[in-house]
């Protein structure tokens, strides 16, 4: 009965929250990483955005995790750069000229403040631009620009509650969860399917960080984690590898505009089928009412 009423509150914050009734607060000229960004100031989370990058460097929940955790490294290899450079989101665009547009670390783009809750960012080649627009306790990236020569993907790599360890760590879709599942990407070990939002969560943490595709489609999206060292999962670092529209081979499929995304966090620790049933319908509520 008292979890039943701890959710219906949560239920009701989380709706509360979507009408946009508080306010988002954009600095610009803050440091992170080694570059110059926007600090996104949301009610539960601070966001660092690369400028030069156009990705997140780090997400930051309200007691000081960093979920992703990205970090300049002296060491450049694979896996190792696991624990560090490989880490961030978008990480749009890869494989081409432009590779790196939208992964923290890169250079390859422009961004731009234009109103007190919107950033734009253009490639420097002029061929790709989407914009963030951030709410109270979510943000949406919407692609209004491709390269119609290349394919791009959306990722999340990093940290479920600001620690490599995912024994602890589990993971649901819009198809069932939790899981704890551990597969091991350097193993060639991961989930296959087409997934419509995903949650990330860490077992001493009292929230779960998701990420929604809003548009369904058919297209392949991967889960696995990767560690920085031969040993695979049991290294003593590394990351969550998740991508909407990423096929086996690190191959991307997304071709078109218009794509949206969302990110956020929810302050739920989901443990059961029930709780997981309830954050379902908090993600239900979001697609319709968007």
């Amino acid at each position: 009965m008292i979890k039943s009423i701890i959710f219906s509150c949560a239920i009701f914050l989380f709706l509360t929250f979507l009408s946009g009734c508080n306010k988002v607060k954009i600095v610009d000229g803050v440091m992170d990483e080694g570059q110059e960004c926007f600090e996104i100031k949301l009610v539960n989370a601070t966001l660092y955005y690369q400028k030069a990058a156009g990705g997140f460097s780090s997400i930051v929940d309200k007691e000081g995790n960093d979920w992703i955790g990205f970090r300049k490294d002296t060491v450049q290899g694979y896996p190792e750069n696991a624990a560090s450079e490989y880490r961030g989101l978008p990480n749009l665009v890869f494989g081409s000229d432009d590779s790196g547009a939208g992964h923290p670390g890169f250079d390859q783009c422009q961004s731009t403040l234009i109103s007190e809750n919107k950033i734009k960012t253009v490639s420097n080649s002029g061929k790709w631009e989407w914009t963030w627009t951030f709410h109270p306790i979510y943000a949406e990236l919407v692609i209004e620009k491709v390269d119609p020569g290349h394919s791009y993907w959306f990722l999340f790599e990093g940290i479920p509650g600001g620690k490599y360890r995912p024994q602890y760590q589990y993971w649901g879709t819009d198809k069932g969860g939790p899981d704890k599942s551990i597969p091991d990407y350097f193993l060639n070990n991961a989930e296959y399917d087409h997934w419509q939002w995903v949650y990330f969560g860490d077992e001493a943490v009292n929230r779960v960080f998701y990420v929604l595709h809003k548009q369904s489609d058919q297209l392949i999206d991967t889960f696995s984690y990767l560690g920085n060292t031969s040993e695979g999962v049991i290294s003593p670092d590394g990351m969550v590898v998740f991508g909407f529209g990423r096929d086996k081979g690190a191959k991307t499929l997304f071709q078109d505009v218009g794509q949206k995304f969302v990110i956020g966090f929810q302050e739920l620790n989901i443990s059961s089928i029930e709780d997981h049933d309830i954050f379902s319908g908090m993600m239900d509520r979001f697609i319709s009412d968007q």
